[in-house]
């Protein structure tokens, strides 16, 4: 039902009324001088685990209203291993590692709820990064925990030279090093990328390399103080697909080599099947599926999952039209009652109207979200 003009300007003062008192929360939060140890201290449910997101929600608050971008994420990524984080545009795939990184545009978007958890070596404890302090979390972003981002020629300062910005990070983490160390730990890191020219390649200026090149750039500065865990988010997003295969073959190799931990964003189910042991599928903000890598491949459940595999290419199949999934994702204002994914899905029943479906374990390391196997499961 359409809200008259008063009704509508009602609604529009109770939104800034709200916004306004969450600001000030924020701020307040922010601004203390210090905080108690104990409020961001914890511990691991699993050791064998480097990060676990545990019912992460994450809102923007708007004129429009409050966007659940991210709204009751949990899943683990264990020690060396990669996990694949794949759906939608939309689905709260980045602003799930924003909210890792603590680089969510505040005070609009801001942690309501939840914890992520961190085993930091630097700090030699258990940390929840979600009230982790800025002066603290600065500390181990960009030096253990970094993030290659999706867009290089936007994440890359077009002022300055490649050699100044890789070593722009090497001195903030590692002030002692001298001006000749930090330049040869800069040529190093653009060798280990496979990149040639390397005196050649620290003077020149962002927008004199290609899309590739660019991109190996980014990822040897998220190299540069050696991390344990490394955000890649659409890492070949702009590429072709020859550079794409070789920038995916460079992150295996390096990650083997440092025995890092990867949490790999795409919407690209070919570079997941490539990449990772763990997938987790996300829509409209939640996780609708998550298990190793053959699982959801070979025996997918969620009917989102099995139309995001439906939709892929396939050489050897003379399909004349590819495959998309009905619809959009929802509205994340203005969430559907019961399923989210109700009104694209071929498989709907009744009580998807009402009832948001329970996680269910199909095996010990497959879970899904769906009624379908609840039914099941009852019957």
């Amino acid at each position: 039902m359409a809200l008259n003009k008063k009704e509508l300007k009602q609604k529009e003062k109770e939104i800034k009324k709200f916004n306004r008192q969450k600001f000030k929360e924020y701020t307040k939060q922010k601004n203390r001088k210090s905080v108690p140890e104990q409020e961001y201290v914890t511990e691991m449910k699993n050791s064998n685990n480097l990060i676990e997101f545990d019912n992460l929600q994450t809102y923007f608050y708007t004129d429009a209203g409050t966007v659940k971008s991210v709204d009751g994420v949990s899943f683990d990524i264990p020690i060396g291993k990669t996990v694949g984080v794949v759906g939608e545009s939309g689905c709260g795939k980045s602003v799930t590692s924003l909210s890792l990184m603590g680089l969510l545009p505040g005070p609009y978007g801001q942690i309501a709820g939840g914890e992520i958890r961190y085993n930091s070596k630097e700090l030699g404890k258990t940390v929840n990064l979600a009230k982790l302090p800025q002066s603290i979390h600065s500390k181990i972003r960009g030096g253990e925990i970094s993030m290659i981002f999706q867009e290089p020629m936007t994440s890359l300062n077009p002022i300055f030279t490649i050699g100044e910005q890789i070593e722009e990070v090497i001195y903030y983490h590692d002030p002692k090093e001298t001006k000749e160390g930090r330049k040869q730990r800069t040529l190093e890191l653009l060798k280990s990328v496979g990149i040639s020219r390397v005196e050649e390649i620290y003077k020149s200026y962002p927008h004199e390399l290609s899309g590739g090149m660019r991109q190996r750039v980014v990822i040897a500065m998220s190299l540069a103080c050696g991390p344990n865990f490394i955000v890649a988010d659409e890492p070949t997003t702009a590429l072709d697909v020859t550079i794409q295969a070789q920038i995916l073959d460079l992150l295996r190799e390096l990650k083997n080599k440092i025995n890092a931990s990867i949490m790999l964003i795409t919407h690209d189910l070919g570079v997941v099947a490539e990449m990772a042991d763990y997938v987790v599928i996300m829509y409209a903000g939640r996780v609708v599926e998550k298990g190793d890598v053959h699982e959801i491949f070979k025996n997918p459940k969620h009917p989102y999952t099995r139309g995001l595999l439906k939709s892929r290419p396939v050489l050897q199949e003379g399909t004349e039209r590819l495959y998309s999934i009905p619809g959009a994702v929802p509205n994340p204002i203005n969430m559907p009652s019961g399923c989210f994914f109700k009104n694209r899905c071929e498989n709907c029943i009744d009580i998807c109207d009402t009832v948001y479906p329970e996680l269910i374990d199909i095996t010990d390391t497959h879970k899904v979200t769906c009624h379908l196997y609840n039914e099941r499961k009852e019957g």
